[in-house]
């Protein structure tokens, strides 16, 4: 790559594939790919590593054959964290104004900062995100979005804090050791994707990102422009894929294929004749699409249904003016944007593709799958103005990421500082 313009890595770690991009920075809305990959990953399960040497095979995998695509090679990377056992909280912290005179200032809001999340943190987790929500000054009902050299007599921070455990973060800092690439920065996968997938308008005006992925399906809900809410669901597409082995005594291999090519969640668009032959463990057999069907529809179902549970009873239905977007290899199922019209009541659409990040025509098909949208929101989220991840002051060093997060909050006050 050349020297003369900045160039950024992404890698998205997730249950079934590990994607990678290779991109120029041109502008940070004029983003460059030049390298893309995927590759198998067989070394998850639920969005957990479960055997560190495949993990760190998928990863040199498609590092390597996006090398070979842009012709360079990769030292570095921003990392997307995988958000299976994410811990997600509204905090808030109050603190009074005590200068001579009554003036905010980065002291105060470093304070608050701390005071929500003392109540939060746990020995075994670590914070990966504190999303700012906004400063009430003096109990009023109006919400500022910066506080710095505004007069009060308290102040009350609220934050979005993102938790995970610290287990999770040694596992993926080792698998990318062992795949020999520096971790530059990490970003909670869903944060990452809601990058790319939401427009503006809608993370203003309220809505639902969901993105249901191999193992696990991520809630995030925005309003106002900021993260309010965000959940993890153990199941997601494998689960579909395994109902379809057990119900028709099948390989789960064959099961996935049956359901990419003749899966719908949508009974109305299937034609009652469809007949589909297919390989049983005991021999060739049959099965109507409208069958299929149903054995697939009643595991989305559950998942919606345990989404709209989460949405309703955390108060974010109401609110999101923009419905819900849906992004993930499993929610590409023919019908998926009807049943979650159905299930949630609210409008949905499939995620907007990131025209911030672009690539030669001939790839941009390609670029546009949804295995690359939290790769994509990777390269966006490093070039935002407001990254909403625990950093690090710049260093000369390159120290190892454990000892970056256990510095996070010196740096997340230095963030601060900047900011305001």
């Amino acid at each position: 790559m050349s020297e003369a313009v900045p160039s950024v890595v992404a890698i998205d770690i997730g249950t079934h594939k590990v994607s990678v991009l290779i991109s120029k920075v041109h502008a940070p809305d004029n983003i460059q790919v030049i390298g893309m990959a995927s590759a198998r990953n067989r070394g998850m399960n639920k969005g957990k590593i479960v055997s560190l040497d495949k993990v760190i095979t998928a990863i040199k995998n498609a590092v390597q054959e996006a090398e070979d695509m842009a012709e360079c090679r990769v030292h570095s990377a921003w990392v997307s964290i995988p958000s299976a056992e994410l811990k997600s909280y509204y905090a808030s912290g109050r603190t009074p104004i005590n200068n001579p005179e009554r003036t905010i200032t980065t002291t105060e809001v470093v304070r608050a900062l701390e005071l929500a999340k003392a109540s939060h943190m746990t020995p075994d987790y670590y914070l990966a995100s504190a999303v700012p929500l906004g400063f009430e000054l003096d109990d009023e009902t109006e919400w500022v979005q910066n506080p710095i050299n505004l007069s009060a007599n308290s102040m009350t921070a609220h934050y979005q804090l993102m938790m995970l455990p610290i287990s999770t973060m040694q596992n993926l800092d080792r698998a990318m050791k062992g795949a020999n690439i520096f971790v530059e920065k990490m970003v909670v996968s869903c944060l990452a994707t809601a990058e790319s997938s939401l427009l503006k308008d809608e993370k203003e005006y309220g809505v639902c990102l969901l993105d249901i992925g191999a193992g696990v399906s991520n809630i995030a809900v925005y309003i106002e422009g900021h993260l309010v809410f965000s959940h993890t669901i153990q199941r997601g597409g494998e689960n579909v894929t395994r109902d379809i082995a057990a119900v028709l005594q099948t390989t789960t291999e064959e099961a996935e294929r049956l359901k990419l090519l003749y899966g719908c969640v949508d009974l109305n668009q299937v034609k009652p004749d469809h007949m589909i032959q297919f390989e049983a463990i005991d021999g060739p057999q049959s099965i109507s699409r409208i069958e299929l069907s149903e054995i697939i529809l009643a595991r989305y179902e559950q998942i919606l249904s345990q989404v709209y549970e989460k949405l309703e009873s955390n108060g974010a239905l109401a609110s999101l003016y923009h419905g819900v977007v849906l992004t993930g290899d499993a929610c590409q199922i023919e019908g998926m944007v009807t049943l979650t019209r159905r299930m949630l009541g609210v409008s949905a659409h499939l995620g907007n593709p990131p025209l911030q990040v672009s690539c030669d025509d001939q790839y941009l098909p390609s670029l546009r799958r949804s295995m690359y949208a939290t790769a994509a929101g990777l390269l966006m989220f490093s070039q935002s103005e407001m990254q909403e991840t625990v950093e690090e002051p710049d260093s000369k060093e390159k120290r190892s990421l454990w000892q970056r997060l256990s510095n996070g909050w010196n740096a997340m006050n230095n963030k601060l500082k900047g900011i305001f």
